[in-house]
């Protein structure tokens, strides 16, 4: 996943670590093989999981951008294999092995390494040699988790990351429960860990519409004020739009687009993620702009671009790629300007 770049056609400014710039600072450090940036800024957030779960992907995602197996920069020659073992976590990681922090950034580092193998998209589209190199890199990080979850028993975060690593590698449902509860025993409202409670049940991974549907709302009626995890029902209906508009053909295609238009219980949904969580925030959470993209990615499906313009506004040049890149697969930055434009002009 290549995201360290800037539009050269907007002032959009869709480098991950958006407005952290501590964050910031340590991915350019860390460009440079200087892992003792990552080691402080993760000691210094380490009771804050919400930062934490946030700092450990951006950073595991530069990996991506820096280190491949000839050490250059770029995309991977056809056929070469993946570094897995000398980049910046990979060093870090063998000089501190009982620091956590190396352990789990090293886990969350090679996630990010097996995705760049896998590509993103649909599973048909990824050949037999680039899912066992996928598979077998996943593999790797599974008891680096475990380790990381050992030395730093109190940390929701190793059981979160097991949590993506049971739905890419195809684990059960009872393996899944078990690292959830893990999780929710330590931090009930961990944002990301919710993020892939919803992958794993949706329909495109290890479970159905339904089912993701279900947990999305009830999360939501059981989440207090101000918390982000009333998006969840949004960010559902747009996982369930992709999946529709890409499989089930124009028909159900027309379904979909009639349900963000007109069903009232989707549009309650946007209400309620209005007036319960970005009216009430009384903190820009880690996943802020994440979240913040996905409601006003459902309020212009909605075609309720004025009550969106504030949520642009709130934006500002931070897009990301999902969900803007579903939009009928238009690039996502063509798509959000476009979106944005609509809202300005309402």
């Amino acid at each position: 996943m290549r995201l360290f770049h800037q539009d050269p056609n907007s002032k959009l400014d869709l480098h991950p670590a958006q407005d952290d710039a501590a964050l910031r600072a340590t991915c350019d450090a860390v460009a440079g093989g200087d892992w003792t940036a990552a080691r402080d800024l993760l000691a210094a957030h380490r009771t804050d999981f919400d930062r934490r779960a946030r700092h450990l992907w951006v950073l595991a995602e530069s990996v991506t951008n820096v280190r491949w197996a000839t050490g250059a920069a770029g995309r991977r020659p056809r056929r070469q294999r993946l570094d897995v073992s000398d980049a910046w976590p990979d060093r870090w990681c063998l000089d501190e092995p009982e620091n956590p922090d190396a352990v789990l950034m090293r886990a969350r580092s090679l996630i990010a390494r097996a995705w760049e193998v896998r590509g993103s998209g649909w599973a048909k589209s990824v050949g037999a040699g680039r899912f066992e190199e996928f598979h077998q890199t996943l593999l790797m990080a599974v008891p680096l988790c475990h380790r990381a979850a050992r030395l730093a028993p109190q940390d929701p975060t190793p059981w979160a990351v097991l949590l993506l690593l049971i739905t890419a590698l195809g684990g059960s449902r009872s393996d899944f429960d078990r690292c959830w509860a893990e999780v929710i025993a330590r931090d009930p409202f961990h944002r990301e860990a919710h993020n892939f409670r919803l992958m794993y049940l949706c329909q495109k991974w290890r479970g159905s519409h339904r089912e993701m549907f279900a947990f999305a709302r009830s999360v939501a009626a059981a989440a207090p004020p101000g918390s982000p995890l009333h998006i969840l029902p949004v960010q559902a209906n747009a996982e369930w739009g992709l999946w529709v508009l890409d499989r089930e053909g124009v028909r159900a295609g027309q379904h979909v687009y009639r349900t963000w238009l007109q069903n009232p219980i989707y549009h309650a949904e946007l209400d309620n993620a209005l007036g319960r969580w970005f009216a009430a925030a009384d903190r820009q959470h880690a996943m802020w702009y994440h979240d913040l993209n996905f409601l006003a990615y459902g309020l212009y499906r909605a075609n309720r671009h004025a009550q969106a313009r504030a949520v642009f506004e709130a934006i500002g040049p931070y897009a990301e790629e999902i969900p803007w890149i579903w939009d009928v697969h238009q690039d996502a930055a063509v798509a959000f300007r476009a979106a944005r434009r609509r809202a300005r002009n309402a």
